[in-house]
């Protein structure tokens, strides 16, 4: 698996969290993971921009 495919998977997997967690009542939670799942994504088009082959 190529590391941007599993940033992507990261990021999508904190987003889905932040959102459980804002519908359960748990803002400041929500909002780490919310930052979280944003600074995967900019890892993710980051890894993706500099074309590396790494698998």
């Amino acid at each position: 698996m190529k590391t941007s495919t599993i940033f992507a998977v990261c990021g999508i997997t904190c987003g889905l969290l932040s959102v459980m967690l804002g519908f359960a009542g748990k803002p400041w939670q929500a909002g780490l993971f919310g930052l979280a799942a944003g600074i995967w994504c900019i890892a993710t088009l980051i890894m993706d921009r500099r074309g590396g082959d790494d698998d």
